[in-house]
């Protein structure tokens, strides 16, 4: 342990022990001295959470297309540097065995999120890199030959470089703080405003907690003043707040600066259906269980709990014969269900957050080596740039693509 009476000497300093830390010290080992200093008591206590706890750790189809946020040329060329093949062979040459699963999403074949923590944590070591965990930062000082850091415990770091990976404000409870924001800001950088992305969304109506738990497959589509904005499809899932489930979830940081507009939420529950070809299939229905109430005859369509609640919502009589529905009334079952609406009240919190929308702005990081343009000898990883990507482990290939680059600290 480090002697508050001492000051300690390294070539780098790395801030956050998450993905894109862990990253970029073990390739800044490689040629350098490096500390790797982080507030949690263990390391990659995020990275557990990823995937349901399998970690979802890349996909095979990352690309600049998946990323919000920045300017797509500087994440393409990010992501160039250490792509997915380059992630896979990484963690395989580590003695990972990997298994792709639906839409490119990689995992490790043990399901267990812990298989890379362990192995990252065993390669930093081999690498001889000094830890510092259950340690906060307190300060950070530009001196004449490098940085300055002031330790909770009175500890002093003096570092020739410094790679800030501290993560965003998304998921406070793995220590993400957004500590990271005030010392950019301290060092010369802006950041951008800063909104909770890939999170559940609430809704003004309160009728999807009549039906909480139910989830379907579908397309959700935004619009703002009535204009569309993005659109998603996936599963879609009603809760006691609203919406939830990655269709949805992915919706959030185009959303998230809208918010006090009108903000709607279309969800259409059969977009490989046309509306006629919707209300055909209804006339199908109807005629073939025509002794069936409404709401009977729906179930085989859609799941009983949903017919209910939209025949409530259109004031269609659910006990009514379907064969005495009129076709005014199956049309109107039919645009619901192509266009069922919602309108967004807020955005649930930072702490149910995946990822956060905004950070760092790129225009003062040089996306060759992600160094500062405004303070030599201060690099970026991960989160706390302004990028976010997709659901579906496109945000670890970004921590691991930018950690990597980093972590070369080329000049």
């Amino acid at each position: 342990m480090l002697e508050s009476t001492e000051m300690y000497k390294f070539d780098v300093a790395i801030i956050g022990g998450g993905a894109a830390g862990m990253m970029a010290a073990i390739w800044t080992a490689k040629k350098s001295s490096v500390v790797l200093i982080e507030k949690n008591p263990s390391l990659g206590r995020k990275i557990l959470a990823t995937g349901n706890g399998r970690c979802n750790l890349t996909n095979r189809f990352a690309d600049k297309t998946h990323y919000h946020g920045g300017n797509p040329e500087f994440i393409e060329q990010v992501l160039k540097q250490f792509d997915q093949f380059a992630t896979r062979k990484f963690f395989e040459d580590l003695g990972v065995v990997l298994k792709e699963e639906d839409n490119g999403r990689i995992f490790p074949r043990t399901n267990q999120a812990q298989t890379i923590v362990d192995v990252l944590v065993d390669k930093l070591r081999e690498e001889k890199v000094t830890l510092k965990t259950d340690t906060i930062v307190k300060k950070i000082t530009k001196i004449t030959h490098g940085f300055e850091i002031i330790l909770s415990a009175g500890d002093k770091i003096e570092a020739k470089k410094i790679i800030l990976a501290v993560g965003g404000q998304s998921s406070p409870q793995f220590g993400s703080s957004g500590d990271g924001y005030y010392w950019a800001k301290q060092l010369g950088h802006v950041v951008s405003e800063l909104y909770p992305a890939l999170v559940p969304i609430e809704t003004v109506e309160i009728w999807p907690g009549d039906i909480s738990g139910l989830k379907v497959e579908g397309k959700a589509t935004v619009t703002v003043d009535g204009e569309n904005i993005v659109e998603k499809s996936g599963d879609i899932l009603f809760t006691h707040f609203g919406l939830s489930a990655p269709a949805i979830m992915a919706l959030a940081g185009d959303i998230a600066p809208h918010i006090g507009q009108e903000v709607l939420i279309h969800l259409d529950l059969f977009p490989d259906k046309t509306i006629k070809e919707l209300d055909d299939l209804l006339t199908q229905i109807f005629s073939g269980s025509g002794k069936k109430t409404l709401k009977n005859a729906l179930a085989g369509l859609i799941p009983a709990n949903l017919a209910q609640t939209i025949l409530v919502l259109k004031k269609l009589p659910a006990d009514r014969k379907s064969a005495e529905i009129s076709k005014v009334d199956r049309l109107l079952i039919a645009k619901t269900l192509k266009d069922l609406s919602l309108t967004v009240k807020q955005l649930r919190p930072f702490k149910e957050a995946q990822v956060t929308h905004g950070g760092i702005e790129l225009s003062d990081i040089d996306a060759r080596t992600l160094q500062s343009k405004k303070t030599s000898g201060l690099y970026f990883a991960g989160e706390i740039l302004n990028v976010d990507g997709d659901s579906g482990g496109f945000n670890l290939q970004w921590a691991w693509s930018s950690g990597y680059l980093a972590g070369q600290l080329s000049e």
